[in-house]
């Protein structure tokens, strides 16, 4: 609501509710940014579902109500967008995708980029990840086989990467049987210099480099001379072939014809920065998704059983599922999955800013004010869903809620909502269905003895820290 619109009786922010601070620092010192999701929650908890902090001279919101945060995400991009710092941060390393646009350059890259990312695509593309399957599968025949020890994040980080440059460039890296391209290793600099970054006191590396700061120049240097080989090379081949303008085989290919197709202004910078965008999405949350259900599976034996045994079912003979079909045939699976990213979302926190003055919850937020949506305290709401911090895969399969138990699906946003809704949610769902159907399938798995607790660890992402395991050939 605009605040021109509201009676003149609004609060002020300095009304709210506020955890204690120092002069000048604020709360600075109680948060730590590999758990500041943690932070954020735990004040919630304690002070309601709005309230305010302050790191260093910046005092922002937290906002922790369920029908408060479904309406940013309705009024998205007209009221609200991402946060400036996030946008420029992302700018600087010429990360402009559709993640970061906004307004009008948001409305003309997400057309193509939703048409690149379509059901229709992904079913072609479909062989293709599966022989990135049957890889992974034999790297874990072979740790198992050898008793090895497996960091499953690095693992399907391999795995991620391998379907998202194939999907991207039609490029094969295969990283699960070789040490892959030194892209994959520059990305990886990226988000953890992101998330501190976005939340620094001030932005110091505009004014000098820390090290960290200068082996981010050099990896995002590196990153955008092969990229835009890359990209050279797929336009002379399509030039070769125009047929490939009428069956795009690759979400660059698809990205090229639907902008000649279409006759919408696409720069060579939005090119690269959707692709760049497209990587660094792709390889992260998915990657960590499937981890923390991993996670799940070990912690939940008996919940693991009922997930093999509907991969036996739909599986069959094969220990990779052979179609887009059998990989969507999993409805135990996908209610585990489900479940999982209400749980442990790879974005608990969502930050955002108003366009313009607003009233939110009875308080005038001025314009650019950061509001760090706390989702992941939405869907452990219990008045949202029932039992909600306990992990129970069949509250997706009711077919209506148990009295007294609510089952709020509004509530839960692991892929964001409204307008700006992830256009890759298809894909990181057959990919998180086609991996934990394959591990059911074919391995029992446990965490590697001495390997200390799985804990959250916030870098830009949430990712669980220490998720070491063991996998052996299944016994049953």
């Amino acid at each position: 609501m605009n605040i021109a619109a509201t009676p003149s009786t609004l609060r002020e922010i300095a009304d709210m509710p506020a955890p204690k601070g120092l002069p000048l620092f604020g709360n600075l010192f109680e948060i730590d940014l590999n758990h500041f999701h943690q932070v954020l929650e735990r004040w919630a908890d304690q002070l309601g579902p709005v309230y305010s902090f302050a790191i260093g001279p910046r005092r922002m919101v937290a906002l922790a109500d369920p029908e408060a945060m479904k309406r940013m995400f309705r009024e998205r991009p007209d009221t609200f967008r991402r946060t400036r710092r996030l946008a420029d941060a992302l700018a600087e390393m010429r990360f402009t995708g559709v993640f970061s646009a906004e307004g009008e350059t948001w409305r003309r890259q997400r057309k193509l980029v939703a048409m690149a990312l379509n059901t229709a695509h992904l079913k072609s593309f479909y062989p293709s990840m599966r022989t990135t399957t049957e890889r992974l599968l034999a790297r874990w025949q072979r740790a198992a086989r050898d008793g090895a020890d497996v960091d499953l994040c690095a693992d399907l980080m391999r795995y991620t990467v391998d379907v998202t440059t194939q999907l991207a460039f039609g490029i094969d890296f295969n990283t699960l049987e070789t040490e892959g391209p030194v892209i994959q290793q520059k990305l990886d600099k990226v988000f953890p210099v992101l998330n501190s970054r976005i939340n620094a006191v001030f932005p110091y590396w505009r004014h000098f480099r820390l090290p960290r700061d200068r082996q981010l120049d050099a990896a995002l240097a590196d990153i955008q001379v092969r990229v835009n080989a890359i990209i050279a090379d797929v336009r002379a081949r399509m030039a070769a072939d125009p047929a490939l303008y009428e069956a795009p085989t690759n979400f660059l290919e698809a990205i090229i014809a639907a902008k000649e197709a279409e006759g919408i202004e696409f720069s060579d910078d939005d090119i690269y920065g959707n692709v760049c965008t497209l990587l660094l999405a792709g390889e992260d949350t998915t990657a960590n998704t499937i981890a923390w259900a991993v996670n799940f599976f070990i912690e939940q034996p008996a919940l693991f059983a009922r997930a093999r045994a509907e991969a036996d079912a739909v599986l069959g003979d094969s220990p990779v599922a052979t179609d887009v079909d059998k990989a969507g045939d999993l409805p135990f699976i996908e209610a585990f999955y489900n479940e999982t990213m209400r749980l442990k979302p790879v974005a608990p926190i969502n930050a955002m800013e108003p366009l313009e003055d607003v009233e939110l919850m009875g308080y005038r937020i001025p314009r650019g004010t950061v509001i760090m949506m706390l989702t992941r305290h939405m869907a452990t709401d219990e008045a949202r869903f029932g039992h909600a911090k306990t992990f129970d895969p069949d509250r997706w399969l009711r077919e209506a809620p148990v009295a007294g138990c609510p089952h709020d699906t509004s509530a839960y946003v692991p892929f964001g909502t409204g307008p700006r809704f992830c256009p890759g949610r298809n894909l990181a769902l057959l990919e998180i269905r086609t991996v934990l159907s394959m591990l059911c399938r074919n391995f029992d798995v446990r965490l590697a003895p001495g390997t200390p607790p799985v804990e959250e660890h916030l870098a830009f992402t949430m990712m669980p820290r220490n998720l070491t395991v063991r996998l052996t050939a299944r016994t049953n």
